[in-house]
């Protein structure tokens, strides 16, 4: 066989769709699928629904997406013919192609109060020989309750071939008798049916609901007023990161390359996890070199938030430079704290102002005090007009407390960065802007709670390193340096340390800042021109990477078979030395691509 296409995975888009959806005052939610092929590390194709007309309009894809569209008579032929001949298509919420699915529709069930609101949950079914070994819901999607945010498509399956991959449950968690997702075999080639729109569940999912009222009664607008969750729901479970190792799963049928999440370690090898540090400085004057000193001492970096007050910072000029000379980075602690505050575009970049010429440079990733926000896309798009490239505000837990410390979650499903895309008013674009989660804020270690403080902290590290997580240590700086507050702070970070000692993990060490930028230059990595050729000895994958990244990228390509040894690459016809590594339970092959452009030739075994 031999394929060649831009990539192996297309979907089918019309902007025309988009621009209908927009004129009506809706946000069209599939404009948020390129986001999620990018947190996976895949490089789509758009394909144009309008001009598909043909099944040499197809040569060359693999996997084939669609959506939020109607399909007309020619157009599922072309698709039916294209999956009969080994195609892959996965749809979502598709009306009017039943047969394709090989399903019957029945109803849609709108969503209970808006469109940002859980109308249902899947539950995917044991494989198996789980029952006993499963590890559960931290670190299994089969274990947990997935939320779903979009109307539900009731479906039957319409023959025995079909196979029901997870059922649908209603908001009240009932079974509603009807799958969520199904798949079917069509001759050489594949369906699957996902029976709600899965690219507005991630899409809720990671930008929450708009901060337009103070929905938990706290008194103040926060990130945990967009948190879509309810507290029925374990934040320690990143929701929207289970569905998508899912997809994962199916795109992971045949060999193809994703790039890896972390960067490479400085050897180019693939880290187990990525840890970042950050803290505010609330304006608290004396702590902040101290601090730095202190983690410099560790090897580690870390990034300080500074907080105006009255137009003023607590450090000088000449503090700041010691800081950034001890390898450490520094942004701005937007200040909005008021009771029921909308905050606006004049208050952020009279912030920005303020710092860019105290210090003479633009901060880069920021948090809001007390993690303040309004709106839904207005922070990210008047920051990114001010020169800023991210916000680590995003709750990752409930409020009240006002406080949450020593407790990790992730409350708008995902442990990665993600750029934020903007309202139906600004035609659903994507900003140059990501947020990024807080993960495991203020760990701590109490006497009276010694041993849980202790495994909530390895419990974080085992999940990040399985994974293979961006995971966020929020510490502010006074709790590093000043004597009357770190006598709990200190042995949580020690314990960190030493833990991640112990298991020998492979950890990349970020600061906040770093990790933004590094998300940027991993968005922009260009990975394409991929050819398959499978022979009876075995395959050959190649295909073309250019990447900005000074420290390179990691390009992975699944090992379905978990057999790597016999598998080898080269780097512009250089043989180079060969690598498994595991993530999400499974087995990659792993290729380090430095920076520059540059052919990648894959040899795998049968």
């Amino acid at each position: 066989m031999n394929e060649q296409a831009r990539s192996f995975v297309g979907y089918l888009y019309s902007d025309r769709l988009r621009a209908e959806a927009n004129r009506i005052g809706r946000n069209y939610w599939y404009a948020y699928l390129p986001e999620i092929f990018d947190e996976m590390g895949l490089r789509a194709t758009e394909l144009s629904l309008d001009a598909l007309e043909n099944v040499s309009d197809l040569a060359g894809y693999k996997y084939l997406f669609a959506g939020s569209m109607s399909l007309n008579a020619r157009q599922q032929e072309v698709l039916r013919e294209w999956v009969r001949l080994g195609g892959i298509l996965i749809g979502f919420a598709l009306k009017g192609a039943d047969d394709l699915f090989g399903i019957s529709h029945r109803k849609t069930i709108a969503q209970p109060d808006d469109e940002f609101t859980i109308s249902g949950y899947g539950k995917f079914s044991r494989q198996e020989g789980d029952a006993e070994t499963s590890p559960g819901p931290m670190y299994d999607y089969r274990g947990a309750l997935l939320p779903i945010f979009s109307p539900l498509e009731m479906v039957a399956p319409s023959h025995e071939a079909v196979i029901e991959e997870a059922l649908l449950l209603n908001a009240g968690r009932t079974a509603t008798g009807c799958p969520s997702v199904v798949r079917t075999q069509l001759e050489a080639g594949k369906t699957w049916y996902f029976a709600f729109d899965l690219t507005q569940t991630i899409w809720v999912m990671h930008q929450g609901r708009p901060i337009d009222r103070d929905y938990d009664g706290d008194g103040y607008y926060r990130t945990g007023d967009a948190i879509p969750f309810s507290r029925l729901h374990d934040l320690e479970v990143p929701y929207g990161d289970y569905w998508l190792q899912y997809l994962e799963e199916i795109l992971s049928s045949t060999p193809q390359p994703f790039i890896h999440q972390l960067p490479p370690l400085p050897d180019g090898s693939a880290p187990d996890l990525l840890i970042h540090f950050g803290g505010d400085d609330e304006c608290t004057p004396g702590i902040q070199v101290e601090a730095s000193r202190y983690m410099k001492a560790l090897g580690l970096p870390y990034h300080m938030n500074l907080m105006p007050v009255n137009g003023k910072f607590a450090i000088d000029r000449q503090e700041y430079e010691i800081i950034k000379n001890n390898g450490h980075d520094l942004s701005i602690h937007f200040d909005f704290v008021k009771p029921h505050f909308h905050y606006t575009e004049a208050d952020v970049l009279e912030q920005i102002q303020m710092y860019t010429e105290a210090f003479g440079e633009v901060p880069i990733a920021s948090v809001n005090h007390w993690c303040t926000g309004t709106g839904w896309a207005e922070h990210a798009r008047w920051a990114s007009s001010g020169g800023m490239k991210g916000d680590n505000s995003r709750a990752h837990a409930f409020n009240p407390p006002y406080n949450p410390i020593n407790l990790m979650g992730y409350g708008f499903g995902t442990v990665y960065p993600h750029f934020v895309y903007d309202d139906f008013k600004h035609d659903n674009a994507r900003i140059p802007f990501v947020n990024i989660p807080i993960g495991f804020f203020e760990p701590r270690i109490y006497e009276e709670s010694k041993d849980r403080d202790i495994a909530r902290i390895q419990l974080a590290v085992e999940r990040a390193a399985y994974f293979g997580w961006t995971l966020n240590m929020f510490i502010h700086p006074v709790y590093i340096s000043d004597a009357e507050h770190n006598m709990h702070c200190l042995p949580a970070l020690e314990e960190l340390l030493r833990y991640l000692n112990e298991k020998q993990f492979k950890v990349k060490y970020h600061s906040t800042n770093q990790l933004c930028l590094w998300w940027m230059e991993r968005a922009s990595t260009r990975l394409e021109h991929c050819v398959l050729d499978a022979g009876d000895g075995g395959s050959t994958l190649s295909f073309e990477v250019e990447t900005q990244s000074s420290d390179g990228v990691l390009v992975k390509i699944p090992l379905n078979d978990g057999n790597g040894e016999a598998a080898s690459y080269s780097l512009d016809g250089q043989q180079r030395a060969a690598a498994v590594h595991r993530q999400n339970g499974r087995c990659w092959f792993i290729c380090h691509v430095p920076r520059g452009e540059h052919r990648i030739s894959v040899t795998l075994p049968n």
